[in-house]
This record gives structure tokens, C-alpha cells and sequence, in this order.
């Protein structure tokens, strides 16, 4: 990223860790110190302010997949400034695996929601393979989070920025950065079966962000 693009993103970075400073009761919670270089995060998407919240959660050069759940014109053309990774379109989608490796053969990192709508409080949508195919093309840590908010907190909300309804949290948001993951099995399995590999690849991160939510909801906040 070069260094105009990376002070936008800082810049942006620290917008939010204000915001949330003022109006958020907003924790994390990290398993393990992550190592360094090029990661691939990944989380459920719990919400339309989550590209917003996880901006903050690593002082890593970070490339977000932009989906068509972030369809806001203003912010979304100030982060793509910043060298994020659109896939609003098909033909995005397209390019965005290829996108997010030649950014990991630089030596940054990622982040992906793995799946394309929101997810409930109770069940995790069907994680969709991109993150996966990332990954196979070129292996890394997968940095596992687990986003969620007490359920008196989100709300449906009209935006007149994005023209349409979407769903926020207020108040309360809080992440559970899991350990690193790899997937030593898949990279075998893919040179035979690459669908295959790629379904047991979100197997297992589903399962993961599933018992991060639930720790959240356990052993963290809630108990």
C-alpha cells in the first residue's frame, strides 16, 4: 500500500476507534498473541456496521473484501482509496480472490466475511468459498473472529446514505479474535478434490466463529 492510501486508512482507523470510544461499549477479546505477517481474517458478518468495527481490531496494512452487504457510496468509495478489495458486482467477485493474494504476496493481510447476507443471533448463514480458495492459493494463518451484540441492540435502520434498510448495532459490539487456523489437510486434499478442500475449510472456520460467538455469550459478556 502506498503511503498516501496508508495514511487514509490510519486516518480512517482512527475515526472509528473515536466513535467508538464515545458511543460504544465496544470490547475484544484475543486468544493468543497473532504472528506476524500476512493473515487472512475472517469473521461471521453480524451486521452492516461491521466493515466499520473490524478495521480496529489489527494494526495490520488490511485489504476488506467489500461486498454487497456494504453498499454505502460515500464510505465505500473512501475505502477503496485505501486499497480495499471491491466485490460488489460479479465481475468484482470475480477478481477478488486473485486481489486478495497478489496483497499476501506483498506481505498484508485480508479480511473476508465468508458468508453474503447477515447472520442471526441463534445460526451461522452457509460461509461461501472464497475464503477458502484465498487461502489454497495461498496458505497463511486464518485469524478466526466471532462478532456479535446483545439482541436489545440491534436495530433495522433506513439509511439515506446507502437508500435502503440495513442492520445495525448501537451501543454494545463486541469481537472474539480467535487463534491462528491452518489447513494442512486441505492443501493435500485440494491437488485431487479443490471443492472438496474447500468445504472442509469452511466446515471448520464455521465451527470455530460459532464457539467464539458462543464464548462471547457464556463465558465472556453475558456471564
Amino acid at each position: 500500500m502506498n503511503v498516501f492510501r496508508l495514511f487514509l486508512h490510519r486516518t480512517y482507523r482512527k475515526v472509528v476507534k473515536i466513535i467508538l470510544a464515545l458511543s460504544y461499549d465496544f470490547q475484544t477479546w484475543q486468544e493468543c498473541e497473532l504472528p506476524s505477517g500476512p493473515k487472512i481474517f475472517c469473521s461471521n458478518h453480524f451486521s452492516s456496521s461491521d466493515v466499520h468495527f473490524v478495521t480496529t481490531l489489527s494494526d495490520d496494512v488490511l485489504h476488506i473484501v467489500i461486498g454487497p452487504g456494504f453498499g454505502i457510496p460515500v464510505v465505500g468509495s473512501f475505502l477503496g482509496w485505501t486499497e480495499q478489495i471491491p466485490a460488489l458486482t460479479k465481475e468484482d467477485r470475480k477478481q477478488v480472490v486473485a486481489k486478495a493474494v497478489s496483497y499476501l504476496q506483498k506481505g498484508e493481510s485480508v479480511y473476508i466475511f465468508p458468508e453474503g447476507g447477515l447472520n442471526t443471533q441463534e445460526t451461522l448463514m452457509a460461509f461461501k468459498r472464497g475464503i477458502a480458495e484465498i487461502y489454497l492459493s495461498h496458505p497463511c494463518p486464518v485469524i478466526p473472529i466471532g462478532l456479535i451484540a446483545p439482541k436489545r441492540r440491534v436495530r433495522n435502520k433506513m439509511s439515506r446514505t446507502a437508500g435502503r434498510t440495513m442492520t445495525v448495532v448501537s451501543r454494545n459490539y463486541y469481537a472474539n479474535i480467535g487463534k491462528p487456523m491452518e489447513f494442512k489437510a486441505a492443501l493435500s486434499l485440494a491437488e485431487v478434490d479443490r471443492d472438496k478442500a474447500c468445504q472442509s475449510i469452511l466446515d471448520e472456520l464455521g465451527i470455530r466463529i460459532e464457539a467464539l460467538i458462543r464464548e462471547i455469550k457464556t463465558d465472556k459478556f453475558w456471564s
